[in-house]
C-alpha cells in the first residue's frame, strides 16, 4: 500500500491562524499523527501533499518519521486537485496496486482500520473505505422547515483512508472533476459502466472523526484520552 496523505487545506474553520495539518492536537501536529498511523499501519510510501505556502513547515513537522519514505509536494485549489498531484507522484507502480487516499484531518484513524480498507481491496472490489453506521434521526428541511425524516437504515458515515485500486483511481481522477471524496468519482466510473466492480465499507472508528471547528478538536481530545485509558492505538 502506497498513501496518499491530502493536507493541504487552510483550516479557516478551524480558526488557528495556520494550516489546518500543523494544527496540534493530542499533543503534535495533524500531519505528523497522521504519516505515524499510517506508517504503522504498513504503508510503503507516504506522499503528504501539503499547502503549497507551508511545505517547510510541513518538513518539519516530520522531521525524523522514516519508518517509511516521505514525499512532499504542494497541493491544488481543491481536495481533488491536490489528490491528482499525489497521484504524480507514484507512476512506478503496477495498475493492480494498492493506494489509499487519507486525509490529515482524520490523523488518529487507528492503523488497523487502515490496513483493513487497503486489505479489502482485491477481485472485484476496486474501492474500499471505513465508515460508521448513522446513529443520528436525519431530516431533511427546507430551509429551517423540517419536510421529512429520511431512512437511515442504510445510510453511513464515510470515512479516510479509502483505499483504491491504482488503475481506478487514476482512471477517476483523469479528468479534472472534483468530489467530497474520492470515492464518489469512482462510483460515477461504476454507474457509467467504465469500470467493472463494487465499492465496500469496511468497519470505521470514532478516532477517525475529521476535524474541521474547533469543538471537534476538543471532541477528539476526549476521545484520544478514552482511548490512551483503554490501550487502543
Amino acid at each position: 500500500m502506497v498513501a496518499l496523505l491530502v493536507a493541504a487545506g487552510s483550516g479557516v474553520r478551524l480558526g488557528a491562524g495556520r494550516p489546518k495539518a500543523l494544527v496540534e492536537v493530542g499533543g503534535a501536529p495533524l500531519v505528523a499523527t497522521a504519516v505515524r498511523r499510517l506508517q504503522a499501519a504498513g504503508a510503503a510510501r507516504v506522499v503528504v501533499v501539503g499547502p503549497p505556502d507551508d511545505l517547510e513547515a510541513v518538513r518539519d513537522a516530520l522531521d525524523g518519521l522514516d519508518a517509511c519514505p516521505v514525499v512532499i509536494v504542494p497541493g491544488g485549489a481543491t481536495r481533488s486537485a491536490s489528490v491528482r498531484h499525489g497521484l504524480a507522484e507514484v507512476t512506478d507502480l503496477d495498475d493492480g496496486d494498492v493506494v489509499a487516499v487519507h486525509d490529515a484531518a482524520r490523523a488518529f484513524t487507528p492503523p488497523d482500520v487502515i490496513r483493513a480498507a487497503a486489505a479489502a481491496v482485491g477481485g472485484d472490489v476496486v474501492a474500499a473505505a471505513p465508515a460508521l453506521a448513522v446513529s443520528d434521526t436525519i431530516k431533511r428541511v427546507d430551509g429551517s422547515t423540517v419536510v421529512g425524516t429520511v431512512d437511515r437504515a442504510d445510510l453511513v458515515a464515510v470515512q479516510t483512508p479509502q483505499a483504491f485500486r491504482l488503475d481506478v483511481l487514476r482512471r477517476a481522477h483523469s479528468g479534472d472533476g472534483d468530489a467530497t471524496d474520492d470515492l464518489a468519482l469512482v462510483e460515477g466510473l461504476l454507474a457509467r459502466g467504465t469500470v467493472a466492480g463494487r465499492i465496500v465499507t469496511v468497519p470505521g472508528s470514532v478516532l477517525a472523526t475529521k476535524v474541521t471547528v474547533p469543538d471537534d478538536v476538543r471532541v477528539l481530545e476526549a476521545l484520544i484520552v478514552e482511548a490512551a485509558t483503554e490501550g487502543t492505538p
